[in-house]
């Protein structure tokens, strides 16, 4: 890493220290309860409470692996990983303003226009704060999509454990008649597919952490932890 490089993550750090230390002081001065806090310093990138709140509200976190998360800690390892991989890769493959635009009109439509602005307006964001969230998800897309491209092989018997394992007690929970194995064998051959390259990808970031300097700040998320319990 260059020294002017330092110097602006040093900076940029400092600041958004100083920034959450004033929100805090004046929140707690006024009698309200804490409204940010610092959640992670990875490689010098600072994450802030308010970053989590953003990605949870609008799930702008990738489509790899699960997207209901059992705690904070567990949201914020899962964003840990996306900053290191962009921070890996992020030069190397681009994202264009037209697709941010389209992804942005896919969570409007997704969430309906209604509910986007009501998430908006809690948070105190304009459509434009999101921009960067975005382009963060989609870049992160892309690059685990050009690593993770070829397709792996999955043998009939991993096809019809998972059929009988997991399917078939799925579908009978949800009430329903479980289709024939040879009318769902595309579906199961997916889902496998699927948890092959999260398991990779999970390989491959617990070797970037290795190599990185990651700081979570535990008392943060008690507290976020703690308020959404309440």
């Amino acid at each position: 890493m260059d020294k002017n490089r330092q110097d602006q993550n040093g900076f940029n750090f400092r600041t958004l220290v100083l920034l959450l230390f004033l929100i805090s002081f004046f929140s707690l001065a006024s009698g309200q309860e804490l409204v940010n806090c610092l959640v992670a310093v990875v490689d010098s990138v600072p994450v802030s409470l308010f970053d989590l709140r953003v990605i949870e509200s609008f799930r702008l976190l990738s489509g790899f692996g699960p997207d209901v998360y059992q705690s904070k800690e567990e949201m914020v390892n899962r964003y840990i990983d996306q900053l290191l991989v962009l921070e890996l890769a992020k030069e190397q493959i681009n994202v264009s303003r037209e697709e941010i635009e389209k992804e942005l009109v896919r969570l409007k439509n997704q969430l309906g226009s209604s509910l986007f602005e009501e998430k908006c307006q809690s948070l105190g964001l304009k459509e434009a704060d999101l921009i960067p969230y975005l382009k963060s998800k989609l870049l992160f897309e892309k690059i685990i999509g050009s690593r993770f491209n070829q397709k792996f092989y999955i043998s009939l018997k991993e096809i019809e454990d998972y059929y009988q394992r997991v399917y078939v007690p799925e579908e009978t929970a949800r009430g329903r008649t479980p289709g024939e194995l040879v009318n769902v064998l595309d579906e199961i051959e997916a889902r496998l597919q699927n948890q092959k390259m999260v398991q990779q990808i999970n390989e491959w970031t617990q070797e970037l952490r290795q190599r990185a300097e990651i700081l979570i700040y535990f008392d943060c998320l008690k507290k976020a932890q703690g308020k959404e319990d309440r």
